[in-house]
């Protein structure tokens, strides 16, 4: 059988499109056939070969940089409509589809250079070659960056933004940590492996986010905002690895920054390298300056712990591992013990030892009581004595103030002769002004008393 040459019409090469105009037929030739030129393509074909070849060409998205030269008099729809242009003044079509607004908001203006992100494509009614853009972000140069950032700073410093008193605290132990980064970052790969090599009980929550491009500080605001209203986290971690300014610029969008002073969630940034700092590394409520040292920062006090519980746990099996040891010396002795070897001879020392106490406690027994005895009988007499010495110096006392108390008392003052005259109330009268004329008086005696009636002598 004689082999067979395929040839593969536009039908292969290009689906069939528009009016159908192209060929579709699909042909074998043997060596001995004879051959027909092919006929000629129409404009359309002809297009769409271009077309196509483009989507072979270029199957992946292309970054393109040049100047931006913006074409103001056409407006449709909001799209935007320019031209690419190099230092080599070679120049490139270019439409962003509804870009026009999202590049006002950028800041992109006529003349600036820009990265267009996209894929190249035949426009067949124009014939034109053209790039159809995704997103464009601004190219600047470091001092006109570091200048703007310096603007952004001072902007929210004058707000309070960056003051230390409205930062949170950061969870000693925090159990469920949120994570804003790209799955496919190294910085990312480098903060899960960090934290779970030096503690296993995280548990991680990811909102995965570009973390560099023109649409990846809108991700960013977005991931954060969804872990700390839902995420149900203890702290935020947002991080990525390192990179140029342009690449990090993301970090220093505005929108971005106040999104991370007014979460709820305490929030630490990691971003870049330790020589890179950015917007958000001034109003997180923590900066570490890589991925790795954010996860170290997160994980020492678990360290920590962990590290005293094993060196706690070292001295108990220490402590133990010695008193074992004391206690095999001791057994090891006990078992070499003529008592042990012999344990009938030990209770017979233990029960003669025994006796002879007793024996001493028999003997010692009369002794000491006639001992406390003798002491007992001394104490006695010299108290005896005491108290009788005591209770004769004190009758003497008592018979002196008896015979005091004897010449103080009134009823011995009357039985002499005298008398004591009360007025009526029973008070005794001492002068003669307190009786006057009339006044009935009262004459106490030794032995009865007298009513008196007061009389002035005329």
């Amino acid at each position: 059988m004689e082999a067979a040459l395929l040839v593969y019409t536009q039908e292969k090469m290009f689906p069939q499109q528009g009016n159908g105009n192209a060929p579709s037929q699909r042909r074998e030739f043997t060596p001995g056939e004879e051959r027909q030129e092919p006929r000629p393509l129409t404009v359309t074909e002809a297009c769409m070969l271009v077309q196509n070849a483009l989507r072979q060409a270029t199957p992946y998205r292309l970054e393109v940089c040049g100047e931006l030269m913006l074409n103001s008099s056409t407006k449709v729809y909001n799209h935007l409509y320019a031209r690419l242009r190099d230092n080599n003044e070679s120049i490139l079509e270019l439409t962003w589809f509804n870009g026009k607004a999202r590049a006002d908001a950028l800041g992109i203006r006529n003349g600036d250079k820009v990265v267009a992100r996209g894929s190249l494509g035949f426009y067949p009614k124009s014939g034109r070659l053209q790039f159809i853009a995704e997103s464009l972000r601004p190219v600047n140069d470091e001092d006109t960056l570091t200048k703007l950032l310096h603007e952004l700073i001072a902007k929210l410093a004058k707000e309070g933004l960056l003051d230390a008193s409205r930062k949170k605290p950061i969870p000693r132990f925090p159990r469920r940590i949120g994570v804003v980064s790209s799955i496919d970052a190294a910085g990312f790969r480098d903060f899960i492996h960090t934290s779970l090599s030096r503690y296993k009980g995280l548990s991680f929550l990811v909102a995965p986010s570009r973390v560099q491009g023109s649409e990846a500080a809108a991700e960013l605001c977005n991931a954060v905002r969804l872990l700390d209203e839902y995420g149900g986290c203890d702290v935020i971690v947002v991080t990525r690895g390192g990179g140029g300014t342009n690449e990090l610029w993301c970090f220093n969008d505005e929108t971005l920054a106040r999104t991370i002073a007014a979460a709820r969630t305490p929030v630490i940034t990691a971003v870049g390298h330790e020589r890179d700092t950015t917007l958000v590394d001034y109003v997180a409520d923590r900066c570490e300056t890589t991925p790795t040292k954010a996860a170290e920062t997160l994980t020492q006090p678990f360290v920590e712990i962990l590290q005293r519980v094993e060196n706690d746990l070292a001295t108990i099996r220490q402590s133990i591992l010695a008193k074992a040891a004391n206690l095999r010396t001791r057994l090891n002795a006990c078992l070499g013990s003529n008592y042990l070897l012999r344990p009938k001879q030990l209770i017979d020392d233990r029960q003669l030892r025994l006796v002879n106490a007793e024996q001493q406690l028999m003997q010692a027994l009369p002794n000491q009581a006639r001992m406390r005895r003798a002491k007992l009988d001394n104490a006695t007499n010299t108290l005896t004595a005491r108290i009788n010495a005591f209770l004769q110096g004190r009758r003497g006392e008592f018979e002196r103030l008896d015979n005091v108390l004897r010449a103080l008392d009134p009823k011995g003052v009357l039985k002499r002769g005298y008398s004591i005259l009360l007025d009526k109330d029973r008070h005794a009268i001492r002068k003669e002004t307190e009786a006057p004329e009339g006044t009935r008086l009262t004459a106490l005696l030794a032995e009865g008393s007298l009513e008196l009636v007061v009389k002035q002598d005329k």
